[in-house]
């Protein structure tokens, strides 16, 4: 039996309806509807202030553990002077790389990514390693500039210019 084009027409209303009720009305989790962290923005100032407050840790319907932000530290500025991954030799980056330390209460979660969700920031992602019996490190690290020198326009008869190996194979 086909659709016609009467019951194609009432399925696409029955379909608009649907979408015009909130989200919250067809039952997703409050996490979810929280405002959300991008982890781009998060610096080592931000999570100063956080010291001592505590983390909500587990899945998007759950919470698995509770954790306590114990501290926040600037990391060794070796691993900054390290290419970044894309960034070809020549150029410079400036990384800011930290680690935030964490003390668990609850189950003990193996090393990954869980959903973390704080009063003043909402919820994110976030990947977490075992330190200790209770303890937890992330590593969060951003290029925050990126100097790229002007480059001399290619020259067409060189054999390592644009225009000489533009070829498709």
């Amino acid at each position: 039996m086909g659709v016609s084009r009467r019951n194609f027409l009432q399925l696409g209303q029955v379909f608009l309806a649907a979408a015009a009720f909130p989200v919250k009305f067809w039952g997703a989790s409050p996490a979810r509807l929280a405002k959300t962290v991008n982890l781009a923005s998060l610096t080592m100032a931000n999570c100063q202030p956080l010291v001592n407050s505590s983390f909500s840790v587990g899945s998007d319907s759950s919470t698995m553990a509770w954790f306590r932000l114990l501290s926040v530290e600037a990391m060794n500025a070796k691993a900054a002077a390290a290419p970044a991954a894309g960034v070809r030799r020549g150029r410079s980056a400036t990384v800011d790389t930290f680690a935030l330390h964490f003390q668990a209460t609850g189950e003990d979660l193996p090393q990954g990514t869980y959903e973390f969700g704080h009063p003043s920031l909402g919820s994110f992602p976030l990947f977490v390693v075992p330190s200790g019996p209770t303890t937890y490190v992330a590593i969060i690290s951003h290029i925050t500039s990126l100097v790229v020198p002007i480059l001399p326009p290619a020259n067409p008869k060189s054999p390592r210019s644009f225009a000489a190996t533009s070829e498709v194979r």
